[in-house]
């Protein structure tokens, strides 16, 4: 029986761990993970590597979304700082202190940065020169990264309230809330915004979609299942942002993609909430839109690609025995990085890994493509940015 927990987050670390090396039955033959052997790199130079803070405790991570500006790049850490760095020469312009640890990631908006803390506070920094210009205390946990628009910054926290601050102020604006979970996956999925509405996954398996100026509910689609003996398979958090398809003349989105852990990959009608087509598959990362496929990295250390129009899978490669970041574009190509330290490039038609390098340090934060470079943030505390051979 499993009660109120103090440090959720540890469970369910353990529990991804046990699940990755067991099987669902005693006759069921285990089959050994075999590496990629392209024969190639992925085709990067570095540029070069900062190492901004040291790995957090076992099963802990840094904050996976960094924040890329023109010339900058802003980072949050674990051991609550909040750094920026020159884009160009990889150098610290300045760091701050919020004190607390960095959950999440960071925001930015036009003249400031925001990071959420641990111990259940938004803070704003100055983009300039970091120092504090407000903070705001919320009831629990900052659990997703900060998303900012229309002059507010929007953020979901453990006990599955989503706040709406004012970004000049930090004054409240509108709050969210749906029904706490006893046991949740580490974090919670950034809000979303498209079109003056606000699309916010919860720890339930519940698709909320409000009306940016004043929170207010338009619909609701709840993607948990009826099913699974253990609290590990009864996880419904949708953990990874969702994704908002393409805009059409008239600013009109048709639809949005959602996935959740336990297992479900949907498409909605983005104005009614109605189920557009469901396929099987797990994840907690933001699924990759590109052209008509979806690209997903699956809680099994697969990379699969699916019709974005009917939900048909197209093709699944097993890339790594350990968890796949988000996938992201480079160019032609597919980047997924995992927290075994490798880096590994895709074919987006075939599937085919056709490169593969090891930094050896692992990789939890999403990689950033930022136009033709790459910038990874490792799980040891590193931030490098890398230029590519070829698009």
């Amino acid at each position: 029986m499993v009660g109120k927990l103090k440090y959720p987050f540890l469970l369910l670390w353990a529990l991804l761990l046990i699940s990755g090396c067991s099987s669902s039955g005693d006759e069921e033959e285990i089959v050994s993970f075999v590496e990629p052997k392209p024969g190639r790199s992925v085709g990067l130079k570095k540029e070069w590597s900062l190492n901004i803070e040291g790995a957090p405790k076992e099963f802990m991570n840094h904050p996976r979304q960094i924040a890329v500006a023109d010339e900058d790049i802003f980072v949050g850490t674990y051991g609550g700082l909040v750094v920026r760095v020159d884009k160009q020469k990889g150098k610290i312009v300045w760091q701050q202190e919020v004190g607390s640890s960095v959950v999440g990631g960071v925001a930015l908006s036009e003249d400031k940065v925001f990071a959420g803390t641990v111990d259940g506070r938004m803070v704003a920094l100055s983009r300039e020169g970091g120092e504090q210009l407000w903070e705001s205390k919320v009831a629990t946990s900052v659990a997703s990264a900060p998303k900012v628009a229309d002059n507010k910054v929007i953020f979901t926290t453990l006990d599955n309230r989503t706040y709406a601050l004012d970004s000049n102020s930090g004054k409240s604006v509108w709050i969210h809330v749906s029904v706490p979970e006893t046991l949740v996956v580490k974090g919670a999925a950034t809000p979303a915004v498209s079109n003056n509405l606000v699309f916010i996954g919860y720890s339930t398996g519940e698709l909320f979609t409000l009306h940016l100026p004043d929170g207010k509910e338009i619909w609701t689609h709840n993607l948990s299942r009826l099913s699974g003996g253990s609290e590990f398979e009864r996880l419904h958090d949708i953990d990874a942002e969702v994704v908002v398809g393409r805009i059409g003349s008239d600013d009109f989105v048709s639809k949005i993609y959602v996935v959740n852990h336990q297992g479900s990959l949907r498409a909605i009608q983005s104005n009614t909430g109605g189920q557009v087509w469901d396929q099987k598959l797990s994840a907690i990362r933001r699924p990759l839109l590109w052209g008509s496929q979806l690209f997903v990295s699956g809680d099994g250390g697969s990379v699969v690609s699916i019709s974005s129009e009917d939900g048909l899978e197209v093709w699944r490669t097993e890339v790594s025995d350990g968890y796949l970041s988000a996938p992201v574009r480079l160019g032609n190509r597919i980047i997924v990085g995992d927290n075994m330290g490798r880096l590994l490039s895709l074919d987006p038609t075939s599937g085919r890994v056709i490169g593969l390098d090891k930094l050896n340090e692992p990789i939890i934060a999403d990689p950033v493509v930022d136009g033709v470079t790459l910038l990874v943030w490792t799980n040891d505390g590193d931030l490098f940015r890398y230029s590519v051979d070829e698009l």
